[in-house]
């Protein structure tokens, strides 16, 4: 899935029983690219071909993870010399208070960057592994463009909460493939009208209401009507523009939206 275009920009069908693993981006295909992936991911050799290739990551950390730690600063950037050459797992929050650690370490012949954070909160710590250079990405930087990954999670609730992606009551192989990517192809038509009408639009709040814009566009073009198709998408546009302008976020969440992190970035 593209972040820029907010769409899947290739799909495959599969068993579910296949590993997710076999369908990641080839290292040499990521060149001035950013990969973002959660800790079902965590693969450093695959990372360090990304990284020989020109290309970044950002990948959610698991808990189990423990490097060495050549060098650390806190969140404000100051140097721990004391957490050099300790393994992650002996600083804890009875031997260092810092909230935000970000860090270089080496597991093996791979060193990174890691930024662990403290949610006190949940009583739990994060962990995020990168290439993605200090003196160019802080450790905000580095957990708002994590954040942006939670349109995944968004694209794969449209798909089966308003893109009808649920059990079909066929056995038919044939039939089941068919409808899942009507369904797959239904987003992104529905996506691409979308982004077409005005820029940083709800996604959801479209998805929700497709029945009234998207069903008769698609009615027209299974017609062939090509004035009635012209119609129904200005009418579409119009109607996304007034209904579906994205809701006001509360204090503590401002800032966080995909279309204000890429501001922040662009800036």
């Amino acid at each position: 899935m593209s972040l820029l275009e907010q769409a899947p920009v290739n799909m495959t069908i599969a068993a579910d029983t296949i590993s997710e693993h076999d369908f990641r981006p080839a290292a040499n295909e990521l060149r001035g690219q950013l990969l973002l992936a959660d800790a079902g991911y965590l693969d450093q050799s695959y990372y360090h071909e990304i990284e020989r290739h020109g290309g970044c990551y950002l990948v959610k950390g698991k808990l189990t993870l423990n490097p060495t730690i050549e060098e650390a600063r806190n969140g404000q950037g100051r140097l721990l010399p004391k957490l050099a050459g300790k393994k992650l797992k002996a600083v804890t929050r009875r031997n260092n208070r810092s909230d935000v650690l970000d860090m270089i370490v080496r597991s093996g012949k791979f060193r990174y960057r890691v930024i662990r954070r403290w949610f006190a909160q949940e009583q739990r710590f994060v962990l995020w592994l990168t290439n993605l250079p200090r003196d160019e990405f802080s450790t905000i930087d580095i957990m708002l463009l994590y954040r942006s990954r939670w349109q995944i999670e968004l694209l794969l609730k449209e798909l089966k909460s308003h893109t009808n992606l649920r059990k079909f009551n066929t056995e038919q192989k044939a039939i089941v493939e068919g409808l899942i990517w009507a369904s797959l192809l239904t987003l992104l038509l529905k996506r691409l009208i979308v982004n077409s009408a005005a820029p940083g639009l709800s996604l959801f709040k479209a998805a929700k209401n497709a029945d009234v814009w998207f069903c008769p566009v698609m009615t027209a073009i299974s017609q062939r009507a090509m004035k009635e198709i012209e119609y129904h998408l200005d009418w579409a546009c119009q109607f996304l523009r007034r209904n579906a302008q994205p809701s006001q976020q509360s204090k503590s969440r401002q800032g966080n939206r995909l279309h204000d992190i890429y501001e922040r970035f662009n800036a």
